[in-house]
């Protein structure tokens, strides 16, 4: 027998079997019961919540020959025949892929036939958002007054694009999405049946990942399984999915509240040369964030979806944190995941990202002022001239003047480090990963606004010149003219004239 699909093989053959939407099957049970189901019904919520399987549910208790308080009893012919897809009074079609008004015509002429097998026919439209306006005219006086033998169930994740005057003919039901501990329940109950085993603080991180869709949960853990085997571990998921541990989101948002550079761009760099999605890192840390919230407000801890070894850590930094802090930080992380959508450098973006929280955080240092002569009060500061080994030493609190002025060169220059400031001119290196900040630097523009700023602070003119290291940290050796041409040309020079 062919493989199947673990969401497939779990899918719900019953209104009880249905996770989360208590308030929809228990309606549909009863109206069954008392016989006053609608002709046309509307299930719209996200992918993944039950809308199609319920359905299906819905096109089986209608024609089974025993139902049960409202159930289909999943054992009569008409009920294996729907579960095998053989059933020849429900049809299921993808409005995707049959948005014409040519295929509703077509439907709207076969409805007219009496059921072949069972006791109605129901047609399934799935996504009949996509619908052709056209098509949806022609689909609105069936709606309206259908031969009683009909029932329709639409099914949509976007349900402000059908139109008025279809939605008013339907029952609406808004399917929610399924909260993380009925999807992880429920997933251990699969993996308890298929003989797995996996460690909770994978079952959590799946159930998480999943944001409220029990289908797109197990379809994780089918994949999961096929990578892992029978034994699961949390290091498993995290490959599979391309995502980071909590541990290490918490280690990046404590460099944060740290202020440590450094710290911040090696975690970065260790997770870019793992292959780790930066759009991902990013929705990593504003859940991790969200949860701290959590931490803060939520008194009974029900909210809280943060496995036990990350607890004790992430109530130390939520400690730390204020509710307005929190909440800048999301905010601020939350344009950043905008901005990844149009940008080829998610690196750069979510460090600048980065670089921005720590500087909301950083109290301003200012440059100590000495001078040997007692002046009056000035308009402007009264400024030294600084030795090169003094410039080098109060680099930071040049950077600090720098971050004043101007926040985004201040980002690009925090790997840069002064190398020598002789005879008005001070050369500033990057490691060789950095070539992104020191190309920004190195911009006309950039260059001149960071000597302006600086040359104002030490009081005297600074030529400011970057470097770039190569891969094994030594500076490419500066060519003669002679010598550039030479490489470019070829060293047959016959001539060289001043």
């Amino acid at each position: 027998m062919s493989y199947r699909a673990l969401y497939r093989v779990f899918r719900p053959q019953r209104f009880s079997e249905i996770k989360g939407q208590d308030h929809i099957s228990t309606t549909l049970k009863n109206a069954l019961l008392a016989d006053r189901l609608a002709h046309a019904y509307l299930f719209c919520g996200p992918r993944g919540t039950g809308k199609t399987s319920s359905a299906k549910i819905l096109a089986k208790a209608v024609n089974c020959l025993h139902p049960q308080d409202g159930e289909p009893c999943n054992q009569c012919e008409n009920c294996l025949a729907i579960n095998q897809e053989s059933f020849l009074d429900v049809l299921e079609i993808d409005a995707a892929s049959n948005r014409g008004i040519d295929e509703i015509r077509d439907l709207r002429d076969k409805i007219r036939f009496a059921p072949a097998q069972g006791k109605r026919k129901v047609y399934i439209i799935d996504e009949v958002h996509m619908l052709t306006t056209e098509a949806f005219n022609a689909l609105l006086k069936t709606l309206e007054e259908p031969p009683s033998h009909v029932l329709f169930i639409l099914a949509t994740t976007d349900p402000q694009k059908i139109p008025l005057t279809v939605l008013s003919r339907c029952q609406r039901f808004d399917f929610r999405k399924i909260n993380t501990e009925e999807i992880r329940q429920h997933l251990a109950d699969i993996v308890a049946e298929e003989n797995v085993s996996i460690s909770p603080a994978a079952l959590t991180t799946i159930a998480r990942k999943a944001s409220g869709g029990m289908r797109d949960a197990i379809s994780i853990l089918d994949q999961c399984i096929a990578f892992a085997g029978k034994q699961v571990e949390i290091s498993h998921v995290e490959m599979v999915l391309g995502t980071i541990s909590e541990e290490d989101t918490a280690a990046l948002l404590q460099a944060v509240l740290e202020q440590n550079y450094q710290k911040l761009f090696d975690l970065l760099t260790s997770f870019a040369a793992s292959g780790k999605e930066m759009k991902q890192i990013l929705r990593d840390l504003i859940e991790y964030c969200r949860q701290l919230l959590m931490l803060n407000v939520a008194a009974d801890g029900q909210l809280i979806n943060l496995s036990e070894n990350i607890l004790i850590l992430a109530r130390q930094q939520a400690k730390q944190l204020s509710l307005p802090q929190l909440s800048k930080i999301v905010n601020r992380l939350s344009e950043a995941e905008k901005d990844l959508r149009y940008s080829n450098q998610p690196q750069i973006l979510l460090e600048t990202a980065l670089v921005d929280l720590i500087l909301q955080q950083a109290q301003p240092i200012q440059i100590q002022q000495t001078t040997t002569v007692a002046k009056p009060a000035a308009p402007q500061p009264v400024r030294k001239l600084i030795a090169s080994d003094s410039l080098i030493q109060q680099w930071g609190e040049i950077m600090q003047q720098i971050r004043q002025q101007s926040i985004k060169l201040h980002a690009f220059l925090t790997e840069a480090k002064p190398v020598t400031f002789e005879q008005g001119e001070l050369i500033i290196r990057f490691p060789a990963q950095y070539k992104f900040h020191y190309n920004t630097v190195s911009q006309l523009d950039n260059l001149r606004k960071i000597e302006q700023i600086i040359s104002q602070a030490v009081g005297q003119a600074v030529k400011v010149s970057p470097q770039l290291e190569n891969e094994q940290g030594n500076i490419p050796q500066e060519l003669t003219l002679v010598e550039e041409t030479a490489k470019l040309f070829g060293s047959d020079i016959i001539e060289i004239k001043d």
